[in-house]
């Protein structure tokens, strides 16, 4: 510019590339509009960089407008353009335009990248949309689309936050049946759900079987386990669960401990919820406002107003509460 000398189209791409680096749209976009005050009409690799651009900052209106004003112009576009895109509507939580483009793909005979489907199905997942779910791996089984164990998790997630063990168990069990390799993550899902529905019984014979083929549970594996004994009221095998847990060097946290707190307390055993809220402690785990309500309130039920009292005055005196555990706690103490 300061010599005089017309930018050309390797200019302008250069420069645009820096514009994508730090995700700036607006600049990227003043820059097409110079390209074409100088008389360089952009082409599909121009478009598809803004895209990307629109991608990094996460602008799933942008993304769109360009990749339509690409087509618009009578270019092809690739399926990167189209993928960016598809992430970026995803990812701001619109799941029917990130359709819409995949069905455009379709139309032009792109064969959509394991990405696209990737971004949907987690998209879909964290609003626990499995019918969409479902849909989605019919378009990817047409599309001869390699699924993989993190697609497959994410289903098995979105059915385990629902509750449904019998749903989540089959799509583990197609997993399986397709050679795809089921990870510590597919397992606890499964065991997730049933502790979600306490069902005890089926959640222990699922870490068995991940111990059978190998997969070693971890802490969420334990915890969704041990929970699903506190639910149960299952006092002897939380703590059974809980020896295995540190046999295999799995460090409990305050997850692990609240639950064998709410299973003592469910199992009639307030002096051993007590003992829990000690041991977490001399561990370096600090009990939460969940620790101290569990045993405060199970006192409060059994009469004992001293004993409620006096772990009122804990939960005062650690801090660990807000207003509105300390609230609930406070109506149990008086009650």
């Amino acid at each position: 510019r300061q010599a005089g000398i017309p930018a050309d189209r390797e200019s302008f791409n250069i420069a645009l590339k820096s514009f994508v680096k730090s995700a700036d749209v607006t600049g990227a976009s003043m820059l097409v509009e110079e390209m074409k005050a100088h008389g360089v009409q952009p082409d599909a690799v121009i478009y598809t960089t803004i895209i990307s651009a629109c991608g990094r900052a996460k602008d799933s209106d942008a993304a769109e407008n360009w990749l339509k004003k690409l087509l618009a112009e009578g270019l092809e576009a690739d399926v990167s353009a189209f993928s960016t895109t598809i992430d970026a509507c995803a990812q701001a939580g619109d799941l029917s335009r990130a359709e819409y483009w995949l069905t455009r793909m379709d139309t032009l005979c792109l064969l959509p990248s394991v990405g696209a489907f990737c971004s949907l199905l987690h998209a879909a997942a964290k609003k626990s949309d499995t019918q969409r779910l479902e849909n989605l791996f019919e378009r990817m089984n047409a599309a001869k689309v390699a699924v993989t164990s993190p697609m497959y998790n994410a289903v098995i997630s979105a059915f385990a936050r629902r509750g449904d063990i019998d749903s989540a168990e089959k799509w583990l069990k197609q997993m399986h049946n397709t050679g795809t390799v089921a990870d510590v993550a597919s397992y606890s899902a499964v065991i997730h759900a049933c502790a979600k529905s306490s069902d005890l019984q089926r959640a222990e014979a699922w870490v068995y079987k991940m111990q059978e083929v190998g997969v070693d549970p971890n802490v969420v594996t334990y915890n969704s386990v041990i929970n699903a004994c506190a639910r149960c009221g299952a006092s002897a095998r939380a703590e059974s669960w809980l020896e295995q847990m540190e046999r295999k060097g799995v460090s409990p946290g305050l997850l692990t401990y609240n639950s064998l707190i709410n299973a003592a307390v469910k199992s009639g055993n307030r002096a051993r919820a007590e003992n829990w809220i000690t041991d977490m402690k001399c561990r370096g785990v600090q009990p939460d406002g969940v620790s101290y309500s569990t045993v405060i309130h199970a006192w409060a039920m059994a009469h004992d107003a001293p004993r409620a009292q006096h772990w009122f005055q804990e939960l005062w005196h650690n801090g660990a509460v807000d207003e509105q555990t300390c609230s609930f706690c406070y109506n149990s103490v008086c009650q």
